[in-house]
């Protein structure tokens, strides 16, 4: 059951910036944190879906309906909520297991009303795979640091290889030890979430496709959408655009079925969307629900190669590494299979299907990371990795 919400009442609900994503906190007490968080969106949707006045018509069959109907909806966002804070308050307390439990029931149900999901396979024929990558609109980034300036073919600006788990830290959407391939939309916001050009280190980037082509990727390839924020609906702009930045200004619109979608999800988006308040902890507790719905996702991929069914499944969000980051584009989050070929193949072949890039380029070889960005933008020499 969804309730169409119209653009009035969803920004009287958001109004109070205290919702607005990502969200810097105090680093203290996570849950009692979210809690918080919760509480005041709760108030908030509560007192804007149930001020219809619907009372006062009770003797109407189709007023008393609706009443009903928006009592159900509210439940059902407290609800969410309660399921969200269980699962953080379990791993907090040392038990991942029923952590999961609880957040994989969250999301059978949060599915039944899915907020968006992208398919990017692509039926479309095209004359050859160049005319495909240059007319596909989504170009994705990736950085990576190196301590020298020698030579380096595609391998190194993909996924980390299997065999160099030791070297994997704990990220937002997956959990140290595991590889994951990470993308922005830009390259700026990937030069701004690994700290360059601050660090000595040098920098090798690379462009990226999506291989739609189902006979070559093998498996169809969808996204779930995290990567919209509240205050994105009132913005001059397109976000909804799979293959749109931040940066392109078209006018947004959003049905009112989709922000009763979204006010279902927000809990979620939010719970994943905390700025992390000190990176040279250990531990993060804001990682706990991204890295849940990871496992999630990855449980979900299994079970469809068991059923014949096989997909990849990722995930678009927005950066949470500060405000600035947070609007400077997408970041696009896709897991390995976990299964290696053999010890010679160090990286996932389900990954290495389904994308394209350039041979890698030295950033301080441009005269700017824009100026580096266009020569990315500009080279078609696409390949998998070898």
């Amino acid at each position: 059951m969804i309730l169409d919400i119209s653009d009035q009442s969803f920004r009287a609900i958001f109004q109070n910036k205290d919702l607005y994503l990502p969200i810097r906190w105090d680093g203290k007490d996570f849950y009692h944190s979210v809690e918080v968080l919760f509480k005041t969106y709760l108030d908030a949707v509560q007192n804007e879906v149930m001020n219809e006045n619907a009372e006062e018509h009770a003797m109407d069959f189709w007023s008393t309906y609706e009443l009903r109907s928006r009592r159900e909806y509210l439940r059902k966002i407290r609800r969410f909520c309660r399921m969200i804070l269980s699962a953080i308050r379990e791993y907090l307390n040392g038990f991942p297991a029923k952590a999961y439990t609880h957040f994989s029931g969250l999301m059978e149900k949060m599915m039944e009303t899915p907020f968006q999901v992208y398919n990017k396979t692509a039926y479309e024929l095209f004359e050859n795979h160049t005319d495909a990558y240059r007319q596909d609109p989504l170009d994705l980034f990736r950085v990576a640091l190196v301590p020298d300036a020698i030579l380096y073919d595609r391998a190194r600006v993909f996924h980390t290889p299997y065999s160099l788990r030791a070297k994997i830290s704990t990220n937002r959407f997956s959990i140290a030890g595991f590889p994951s391939l990470y993308l922005g939309t830009s390259l700026p916001l990937c030069c701004e979430e690994l700290g360059y050009p601050q660090t000595t280190m040098q920098a090798l980037a690379a462009r990226f496709k999506i291989e739609r082509e189902y006979a070559i990727c093998e498996r169809e390839i969808e996204v779930i959408e995290l990567g919209i924020k509240p205050q994105d609906f009132f913005l001059e702009e397109n976000p909804w655009d799979s293959g749109s930045t931040r940066s392109r200004s078209t006018r947004l619109g959003a049905s009112d079925e989709k922000r009763g979608r979204y006010l279902l999800w927000y809990p979620l988006i939010a719970a994943c969307s905390f700025i992390r308040a000190d990176k040279r902890d250990p531990f993060a507790a804001e990682y706990i629900v991204p890295q849940l719905l990871m496992q999630w996702i990855r449980t979900k991929i299994e079970k469809n190669v068991r059923q014949k069914n096989e997909k990849l499944v990722g995930i678009r969000y927005f950066s949470c590494a500060s405000l600035r980051a947070s609007e400077m584009g997408f970041n696009y989050v896709f897991p390995a299979s976990g299964k290696q070929i053999s010890p010679d193949i160090p990286f996932c072949p389900v990954l290495n299907k389904a994308f394209v890039l350039t041979k890698p380029k030295y950033l301080r070889d441009y005269e700017s990371i824009a100026a580096c960005e266009d020569a990315l933008r500009n080279d078609y020499d696409l390949k998998h990795v070898d």
